[in-house]
């Protein structure tokens, strides 16, 4: 509904020894992986499938600009993984797999995409586009968490984008009725179908092993349940996303004077034992509710490497 059940901005307004009077839910940070689904989004819109291959290899992206040093990305693990169907790239958040993707299906394009989930500061400007480049798929753009958690509520909404509602009803002290919140239909942003992908992947935990291994804070055990991690290499932003079909859940870890953190690693240390708590105690009082399979998408049997439907006898998922 968008509706916001809670909104934590600061640990302590009246701090003193660091800046508590900062709404963090509201400032501009840099959300690393947390960004990729809209990559992602914008690849299934081209063509693409969670099936289809890239190869994580080292490679080095032209600058295109005279003196400029080209662009290499690095995974966060520090290794390479050969070739990887899009499911795995995702679910376990492989870097140079994204930047690749995002070469194919266009900056501007995703960009836009973003734009219209409702990252708001990723309006694609000349300027933009020029700032951030490809490193925009790692989190080279920055982003607000109010953003992000609204933007994927379109996700949990099979493709249709809600504003978020922070106040449902204002009245006088005689009960006068000043204003109230009017219920309205979401604006489709993303197909069923493409929304349905996304969800899928994130909730896979199978997808997850390469990177976050079976048994991860980020895997509630018999729940549907998509969750996307994000963490910037200079430690000072940690982030973790995830949704149900009616619940969105954002939480981001750092200092309100944006200055490097000491201890925490990454978004699944820092950010997503905050969300981890937060999502059981909702859990309590909510039935598991399944990400429904929408007509036009289908089920086929892959190969495990190659991706192609009807493996000739060769391993197959």
């Amino acid at each position: 509904s968008g509706e916001i059940l809670a909104m934590v901005g600061s640990k302590a307004f009246f701090a003193t020894d660091y800046e508590g009077q900062v709404n963090v839910v509201l400032s501009k940070s840099q959300p690393g992986s947390a960004i990729k689904p809209v990559t992602y989004l914008t690849a299934f819109r081209k063509g693409f499938t969670p099936a289809s291959v890239v190869m994580d290899v080292k490679t080095e992206f032209p600058s295109g600009i005279p003196g400029e040093p080209d662009y290499a990305p690095v995974n966060y693990d520090g290794k390479y993984h050969g070739p990887l169907q899009l499911r795995f790239a995702l679910g376990s958040s492989i870097n140079v797999p994204a930047v690749k993707i995002l070469g194919m299906v266009g900056l501007k394009e995703m960009l836009q995409i973003g734009y219209d989930l409702g990252f708001t500061t990723l309006e694609p400007t000349a300027e933009l586009m020029k700032r951030v480049g490809l490193s925009v798929t790692l989190g080279g753009g920055e982003v607000r968490l109010l953003d992000m958690v609204s933007a994927y509520s379109a996700f949990a909404n099979g493709g249709k984008r809600v504003e978020p509602v922070a106040i449902l009803r204002v009245t006088d002290r005689e009960g006068k009725v000043l204003f109230e919140h009017k219920v309205v239909e979401g604006r489709r942003v993303a197909s069923e179908q493409e929304a349905f992908l996304i969800d899928h992947i994130l909730s896979d935990n199978n997808a997850r092993l390469i990177t976050f291994g079976e048994n991860s804070l980020i895997n509630i055990r018999g729940r549907s349940i998509a969750v996307k991690t994000g963490t910037t290499n200079d430690q000072r932003d940690n982030w973790t996303v995830g949704w149900t079909r009616d619940t969105v859940v954002g939480v981001w870890v750092g200092n309100n004077d944006n200055h490097p953190m000491k201890q925490v690693a990454s978004g699944v240390s820092g950010a997503a034992p905050i969300w981890r708590r937060i999502f059981l105690e909702l859990l309590k009082s909510r039935p598991d509710q399944q990400f429904s399979l929408p007509s036009g998408v289908e089920a086929h049997l892959v190969d495990t490497v190659s991706g192609w439907p009807e493996p000739d006898g060769f391993p197959a998922r």
